[in-house]
């Protein structure tokens, strides 16, 4: 057994940035909200696993690839955190019955729930009226949220209350005159106020605060629990994301298990641009990925995600399936391994092996009918052939 002098004297670098910092933990090569099992892992500086945390973020909450995530059986990262596990769309949207629109959280495990909220309608020179979604003790909630912000005395420690604003919404939304303005509760305690526009969010703000400091209470008769949503119900939805923090998150895995688990190599040059390049400190065009066509109807299924390293006809590139999304990454001079290695991983975090025979031909022939393309490059199209 080591002496504890001696492993004070063990050289502690970080996986991605390869500096010499302490302490180090255990960084998801393959994320572990996409699923990644707990034992395929890295040591990792805070700094690093901060910047690496916003990419995995951005693909596991907000891109594409979150609906796969959260409508597989992948329970949320932190259980207990009432934000995790969450979508986190510009705006989810449904027309409600009892009129107006119904705020949608979209959560692991595809829980759809409508959020509370206070909907005021505004329009100059027509009478306000005012509607609340929610149960009587969520309405309540956001209103006590909101008063209790009010109240903190001004310091040196920040702003009385933070409010997030959104004057994002589509033209179908925009257009109708149902839409009143609203401010509702996310998870977390957090307060979002969505309008058309800036003039009419403070009309908004301005009749909401009157309502706050007055003496108002949430009556059971104005709270709107009926109206059942029914299913099938058409759902308004945008999201916005960061394209290339998925790139980078496709390019770490597959780096990740190239160098870690399956000993490949490359030149200093080219093994520092890929690290930096997946903790996202290289502003250029010139990177390492190459993704599918990205279909125009997305299905969501339990397919485990796929990695395949230096296939013979493809011999310096990686590739990555996730939710049935391929990525190719270009390893360059001496990225190549002495024979294919595939593996795959259960999208619950059950376990990351060795992929059949039948798995291994089946991908080879995926990958090999693809034309890999970048699109923020559209000069570069690549067939994997």
């Amino acid at each position: 057994m080591l002496s504890s002098e001696l492993i004070c004297l063990i050289p502690m670098n970080c996986f991605w940035c390869h500096a010499d910092c302490r302490p180090l933990t255990d960084d998801h090569i393959i994320p572990y909200s996409l699923g990644g099992p707990a034992d395929c892992t890295v040591k990792a500086c805070a700094n690093c696993q901060h910047l690496l945390s916003k990419a995995e973020h951005e693909v596991a909450r907000k891109s594409i690839l979150a609906f796969h995530a959260l409508a597989s059986s992948v329970a949320p990262r932190h259980p207990k955190r009432p934000t995790s596990g969450n979508l986190k769309p510009v705006y989810l949207l449904v027309k409600h019955p009892d009129g107006g629109y119904g705020e949608t959280l979209f959560s692991s495990g595809e829980r759809v729930s409508l959020l509370p909220y206070f909907e005021i309608k505004v329009v100059p020179g027509e009478p306000i009226e005012g509607r609340v979604r929610g149960t009587t003790d969520e309405a309540r909630r956001l209103l006590d949220v909101f008063r209790k912000a009010l109240q903190r005395k001004p310091d040196t420690n920040g702003p009385l209350i933070e409010v997030s604003v959104s004057c994002e919404l589509g033209a179908e939304v925009a257009d109708d005159k149902d839409f009143w303005p609203r401010i509702l509760l996310l998870p977390g305690d957090r307060l979002l106020i969505r309008g058309r526009n800036p003039d009419e969010v403070m009309r908004f703000v301005r009749v909401f605060m009157q309502l706050a400091v007055s003496d108002y209470a949430v009556p059971k008769e104005w709270t709107s629990n009926g109206g059942e949503i029914k299913g099938g119900t058409p759902h308004l939805l945008a999201v916005s994301f960061d394209p290339q923090a998925v790139r980078r998150v496709a390019a770490k895995i597959v780096y990740g298990i190239f160098i870690k688990f399956a000993d490949g190599t490359l030149d200093d040059e080219r093994d520092a641009y890929f690290r930096n390049y997946i903790l996202g400190a290289i502003d250029s065009d010139d990177e390492p990925v190459y993704e599918a066509p990205i279909p125009l109807t997305i299905t969501t299924s339990n397919a485990p995600h796929r990695i395949l390293l230096s296939p013979e006809h493809d011999r310096k590139s990686g590739f990555v399936s996730l939710y049935n999304h391929f990525f190719r990454i270009e390893f360059g001079p001496r990225g190549a391994l002495r024979s294919p290695t595939a593996l795959i991983c259960h999208i619950d975090g059950s376990c990351l092996r060795q992929a059949t025979a039948d798995e291994l031909v089946d991908l080879l022939r995926r990958v090999s009918e693809i034309r890999f393309t970048q699109p923020w490059r559209a000069s570069n199209d690549v067939r994997s052939e």
